[in-house]
């Protein structure tokens, strides 16, 4: 999270910078030691892209390229519903628009961990609306993270969400550069 409240002319007037939560998770059942089907659910509100919220639910049908101890290469494409609600804001009207609508999706994830704990990590996904290919989502992610101690890491991650149909007034892309520590329990 993020504020701006800028001194002099404008003082008092609040810029949110970023407003950000996103959360995922997968659940695979391997038909062999590579192909497998799953099931994916993704959610995300972003307040500066004026998405209130945004939950995808994905079948999906996958296959690792590369599937070694320390590397994975795969790739998954299957059907997502997707809903959300975005608010469009015009001038001083504002407009809360709820959208429900099908979508494929195509996605590819690759991560390699090195001895020393070390893992690098990329992630794309493509989400066409299924009757408007014109309004489609393109996801990308690239990351690094490093232990510094046995419980504590840091990571440095880059996300990307362009949005073809961004909420009214919004630009298309969503550039995030996010530094983080954790921790390990």
């Amino acid at each position: 999270f993020g504020e701006n409240n800028p001194p002099g002319p404008g003082a008092g007037n609040r810029t949110v910078t970023e407003r950000y939560i996103k959360g995922n998770g997968q659940w695979n059942h391997f038909f062999s030691e590579r192909l497998y089907g799953g099931l994916r659910v993704d959610a995300v509100a972003d307040a500066v892209a004026d998405i209130d919220y945004r939950l995808t639910l994905s079948p999906l049908v996958g296959y690792y390229f590369i599937k070694e101890a320390k590397t994975h290469l795969s790739a998954e494409v299957g059907p997502s519903i997707i809903t959300e609600e975005v608010v469009s804001q015009i001038g001083a009207n504002k407009r809360i628009d709820e959208n429900t609508y099908l979508a494929l999706r195509v996605g590819q994830k690759f991560d390699h961990t090195f001895e020393s704990g070390a893992k690098v990590w990329e992630s794309i996904e493509w989400l066409p609306q299924v009757t408007d290919f014109n309004n489609w989502i393109l996801n990308f992610e690239a990351g690094v993270s490093a232990p510094i101690t046995k419980k504590l890491s840091t990571s440095l991650v880059l996300q990307d969400t362009y949005d073809n149909v961004p909420a009214a007034g919004r630009l298309k892309n969503d550039l995030k550069l996010i530094a983080s520590l954790g921790y390990k329990f």
